[in-house]
């Protein structure tokens, strides 16, 4: 029921300006927004300041799309 922020491509790697494919089961949930990694360690990283991940990602991933 929740469709994937960023094309389904790793929300790290988008911050990170990086399109990369994720594990299914390495996701978070925020504020109703489906959030996939890349895999576990990606997904520690993330843990660590996920708000501040996703202001990157919203501010890189159009760029990303356009390369």
């Amino acid at each position: 029921s929740y469709a994937p922020q960023y094309g389904g491509y790793c929300a790290y790697g988008v911050a990170q300006d990086n399109l990369v494919k994720i594990e299914p089961d390495k996701f978070s949930v925020i504020d109703g927004k489906l959030y996939l990694n890349y895999d576990a360690e990606v997904q520690r990283l993330w843990s660590k300041d996920p708000a501040g991940f996703i202001r990157q990602a919203d501010a890189k991933f159009q760029s990303l799309l356009k390369q």
